[in-house]
């Protein structure tokens, strides 16, 4: 069994964006000031509360 852990830090701004709608996606691209190389997309929707968990998220890796 693999186990995978996020922390995403936000700002109280990027909550409220967040939560009145103008923000879904969160995109992290490697600059020249980053220590890592990979692109991370992570994107935050609303679903129904017993929803199944396989519904809820989605893990995909592309490896280019």
């Amino acid at each position: 069994m693999k186990e995978y852990n996020i922390q995403l830090g936000l700002t109280q701004e990027d909550i409220n964006l967040l939560l009145n709608g103008e923000i879904s996606t969160f995109n992290f691209v490697p600059t020249e000031d980053t220590d890592y190389n990979d692109r991370i997309s992570i994107s935050i929707r609303e679903v129904e509360e017993d929803i199944p968990l396989s519904e809820c998220m989605k893990l995909s890796v592309d490896n280019k």
